[in-house]
């Protein structure tokens, strides 16, 4: 069952300043966040509202790019992620937490772009990296750029997440950006996602491609457009079984999943709370009649103050 969504419209403005690539913006800040909402929901299933095509801000267009979706089981160590590239998301965890559908609060982020195409934009390759399972950017370089002059500016201005393709692509030429298949940060390539009203071409016959004809590539020429995102996947680590008693943790397997899953990050400060309630309005079937209402009432009260925590999370992140 789904308790809770927390959902943001996040706008992914970039410039020399303050960084193409999300994680690489000076100083940390975090791209501005439009509008955001929190959905109750308690049922198996939720779709969002259809997010906008475009939104307005700081006096340019941003155009939907995708929805990342992720979600937690707060009565076990589940944990899901997927992501949507059309503008309704959604996440299903059907079945009583008794049986193994658990208690889940999802994270659901839409991402918008500058649009380009608008007038006045850059003729410019835009991209950055992307963790699906975390469902955060990656700072990691990530490709690789043919054909490149010794100093490798090509692929330095890549890795910096911008190519301006009308002063840096000659005309009648094309470059190769590759994306790498592994990252020392234990990411695996999975797939580029361009923002198809974002492809734009002035060099009849030669459109820019992404993803093809290799799955790692983009092609771009002189003075192409084109906003993409490459798609990493976490990748397993072993879990290593402690071999001596007294660095023994004892609930070891329950925050392991019985040994199949690495144990969780510290869970965010409304996590525990918003638990604390569950387990109150479940504690409240098993008592005497005549204390059912005053449990409940405590429950109410204690998923009030989640709720507090969850709304000054939003805030906090916003800025």
């Amino acid at each position: 069952m789904i308790a809770i969504v927390n959902w943001q419209y996040i706008i992914l403005n970039g410039s020399s300043a303050n960084g193409y690539r999300v994680k690489r913006r000076a100083g940390g800040v975090p791209p501005p966040v439009s509008n955001s909402g929190v959905d109750t929901v308690s049922s198996d299933f939720w779709n969002s509202n259809p997010a906008p095509p475009t939104i307005p801000y700081a006096g340019q267009n941003y155009v939907f790019a995708f929805w990342s979706i992720t979600a937690v089981d707060i009565l076990s160590p589940q944990r899901e992620a997927h992501l949507e590239f059309g503008r309704t998301a959604s996440s299903s965890h059907p079945g009583p937490s008794n049986l193994g559908g658990g208690s889940w609060v999802v994270t659901a982020k839409a991402y918008y772009v500058w649009d380009f195409g608008s007038g006045n934009g850059d003729n410019a390759v835009l991209i950055d990296a992307f963790d699906i399972q975390a469902g955060d950017f990656i700072p990691d370089d990530f490709v690789d750029v043919t054909p490149d002059d010794q100093s490798r500016t090509l692929t330095t201005n890549a890795n910096g997440g911008y190519i301006d393709t009308s002063t840096q692509i000659a005309p009648g030429a094309a470059i190769k950006i590759t994306a790498r298949d592994f990252l020392p940060s234990s990411k695996q390539f999975g797939y580029w996602q361009d923002v198809p009203s974002l492809l734009f071409s002035f060099n009849p016959g030669s459109p820019p491609t992404v993803g093809t004809p290799d799955v790692h590539d983009i092609i771009a020429h002189n003075s192409d457009i084109v906003v993409a995102f490459a798609f990493y996947n976490e990748v397993n680590q072993p879990i290593r079984i402690p071999r001596q008693y007294e660095i023994y943790n004892p609930w070891w397997w329950l925050e392991t999943h019985w040994g199949t899953t690495p144990p969780l990050p510290d869970p965010e400060p409304w996590l525990p709370q918003f638990a604390a309630a569950l387990a109150l309005a479940n504690a409240a079937t098993k008592v005497a009649p005549r204390l059912r209402a005053k449990v409940l009432e405590i429950a109410l009260q204690q998923l009030s103050v989640a709720s507090a925590t969850i709304k000054k999370e939003i805030k906090t992140q916003g800025k």
